[in-house]
């Protein structure tokens, strides 16, 4: 069980898993204890400085200090946990609320600040930073006055440390290599600084390590100016800026513990996400078609078309047939029919009926589409793009629209995109249309939420990580930016950061634009036709075609592994998925492991090599020596002592093992 009090002068959180404490100092909190429950490692020497400072600094003395219940309702996806406020206001009336939440299992404490009695500064913009989708160095303006708007300040209690660097990116249209690495040792005398929403602290001496996470969208996207994250020199860690704005609502952060270097970190990652999100195997992981990746954008959408879709995905194996942009009266600058006067923003004052289905290409409305996907027993999803007019000022219309799909259609999977989220207010309207919907729905609606393009909440903004899956990319075969092995990259470097049970990612037909391929040895064509969904098979698989085109051969040899995927996948994704093997690049041996409730399965890729066998070292928990069967692809494994020895006899090919 989880303990969350506040006595007076100390505040305690914990759970078996991790225990923090603080006291509360001249209206700031120290933090005092950060201690691992299951190694008993204490974290912390004793600091010389208050911890938490809110931006402006500590509210005037004499001091009113109250301990409070969380007041915001708990979301129908998250898991149980202790929750609580501390509200410290000082004589003038200006203060601050700190509220906490600790899950009853998982190394980690969440924290967020809410500025009170203050008044609002007026929007800001983030000055000096540009909309690249890239983490840059912070402009030295934004630096002033971090000591006053602090989150952490923690000085830890161990003699050689190293710093992890995670550089994300998203802006995907544009971008690719989203997750990087870049590692520091933190020596007496050196300053480091990270401007990013995630960074760890690892013992070198036995891989221990603390993560501070930002629930915060990247740099480029917040409308607040702010420079460095975190700042590190030897022992003394900062973790800098609550990013309140004219709203006063601070962004959260999450300090976690891990133990088993990489793959504990990755580990203890996953378990604090999906804290916030618990996997539900009869709602999540599902195999989604969308015809959009094929370009014939809107062009060809209408009653008959969505029926031999549904018809080819039932065939294929696919659990929703999801339409895209055009199934709507409104008219999108995306639209083949953009000259009549598309818009991508002030939907609502573009058509008041914008929302209702297109009269020519639905002319009985989606009820007829909804049955029929029914009957197949298939889902069915919609695209949808809540206004970002105003700061998202329609919030509550869109919430209800979306509602009313769920209610009369039966629509639980909803593509998010058109995004722009440029101000406090348009963060706290966007997460309340996401909270909104979950709550309504009692969690059974499942949110897309687009991270390809425009200011967008990433991977750890607001509502990003309760929302449901995140839409990574868009990749297309006719603009020559498609290749298994490269979706498969991007995979696995996230999956070391975000669990891939997060993550929707591509695969497309790869008989399309072979001309513009040529002489390419990792052209798509060049790998089994059914790599591409295997290559993502450990995230929420999307066929990004229409399925009613796909060559009859591609069709034949993706029913049976879906098939195979459908009856493993509670227990495929009901697991920790950690990456294993190399990066992929084209010629590694690369790959998953699952591990959970005594198995574990092994997604393993054998890229153009001429290595037949490979031995795969397992994270810690793998049942060793277990029962090895073959789930699905080509190949065998027997087991190396302790590893995992591989064979897939042909190069540019994969098996699927499960182990016990």
């Amino acid at each position: 069980m989880a303990e969350l009090r506040f006595d007076g002068s100390e505040l305690v959180a914990a759970n078996p898993d991790i225990e923090r404490r603080w006291r509360l100092e001249g209206g700031t909190l120290r933090a005092t204890v950060l201690t691992d429950r299951v190694s008993g490692r204490a974290w912390l020497a004793p600091c010389d400085g208050p911890g938490m400072v809110p931006p402006g600094g500590a509210p005037s003395a004499p001091l009113r200090v109250a301990w409070l219940p969380e007041p915001e309702p708990v979301l129908p996806v998250e898991e149980p946990a202790e929750r609580g406020m501390l509200e410290v206001v000082g004589a003038d009336g200006r203060g601050w609320r700190l509220h906490l939440r600790v899950p009853l299992a998982g190394a980690c404490v969440t924290c967020r600040l809410e500025l009170v009695g203050v008044a609002a500064a007026g929007a800001a913009t983030a000055a000096g930073t540009t909309a690249s989708g890239i983490e840059e160095d912070a402009p030295a303006a934004a630096k002033a006055g971090d000591a006053q708007d602090r989150c952490e300040h923690l000085v830890l209690a161990a003699h050689h440390l190293e710093m992890v660097e995670v550089r994300l990116q998203d802006q995907t249209d544009g971008h690719d290599n989203l997750a990087q690495e870049l590692r520091w040792r933190l020596a007496p005398g050196c300053r480091n600084a990270v401007r990013g929403c995630l960074a760890a602290v690892e013992d070198m001496l036995g891989g221990d390590g603390v993560v501070l996470v930002k629930h915060a969208p990247l740099p480029y996207a917040r409308p607040c100016p702010q420079g460095d994250d975190l700042r590190a020199e030897h022992h003394r860690i900062e973790l800098l800026g609550h990013g309140c704005g004219d709203r006063l609502q601070g962004y959260a952060w999450s300090v976690l513990l891990y133990r088993g270097g990489a793959w504990g970190r990755a580990a203890a990652l996953h378990r604090w996400q999906r804290s916030l999100r618990a996997f539900d195997p009869a709602r999540d992981g599902r195999f989604i078609t969308n015809t959009w990746g094929d370009r014939n954008r809107d062009g060809r959408l209408g009653d008959g078309f969505i029926a031999q879709e549904i018809a080819a995905g039932t065939r294929l194996g696919a659990d929703v047939c999801q339409i895209d942009d055009g199934w709507q009266q409104g008219i999108t600058a995306n639209s083949v029919e953009r000259a009549k006067g598309g818009v991508w923003i002030g939907f609502w004052a573009a058509d008041p009926q914008f929302w209702q289905p297109h009269p020519q290409r639905f002319p009985a409305g989606l009820e007829p589409v909804a049955a029929a996907a029914r009957a197949a027993a298939m889902g069915f999803g919609l695209w949808f793009a809540p206004d970002s007019a105003d700061s998202f000022a329609n919030w509550r219309k869109d919430a209800d629209t979306v509602l009313d799909m769920h209610r009369r259609l039966g629509v639980r999977h909803l593509k998010v995109d058109g995004v722009k989220a440029h101000s406090k207010l348009a963060e706290e309207r966007l997460r309340a249309f996401i909270h909104a919907v979950l709550r309504e729905s009692a969690g059974a609606v499942v949110i897309d939420l687009d991270i390809t393009a425009e200011v967008r909440p990433g991977y750890f903004g607001p509502g990003a990580i309760e929302a449901g899956v995140l839409f990574v990319q868009n990749r297309y075969t006719d603009w020559h930016r498609w290749w298994p092995h490269t979706t498969l990259r991007n995979l696995w470097q996230l999956a070391w950061h975000v669990p891939p049970q997060r993550l929707r990612m591509e695969f497309l037909n790869p008989a399309r634009h072979q001309e513009l391929y040529a002489g390419d040895p990792l052209a798509p064509m060049a790998w089994p036709l059914d790599y591409g969904f295997a290559a993502v098979a450990v995230a929420n698989p999307l066929g990004w075609f229409e399925a009613a085109n796909l060559p009859p051969a591609m069709a034949d040899a993706l029913a049976p592994v879906v098939a195979a995927w459908r009856r493993q996948r509670a227990e495929l994704h009901g697991g920790t998925i950690l990456p294993i093997g190399s990066c992929p690049r084209g010629d590694a041996w690369t790959g998953f492991c699952s591990l959970g409730g005594g198995v574990a399965h092994v997604l393993a890729f054998r890229e153009r090599n001429q290595a037949g066998t490979h031995t795969y070292t397992l994270p810690p928990g793998v049942p060793t020596g277990a029962p090895v069967a073959l789930v699905a692809g080509r190949g065998s494994a027997a087991w190396d002592g302790d590893a995992l020895r591989v064979t897939i006899p042909q190069a540019m090919d994969w098996a699927w093992v499960r182990l016990g």
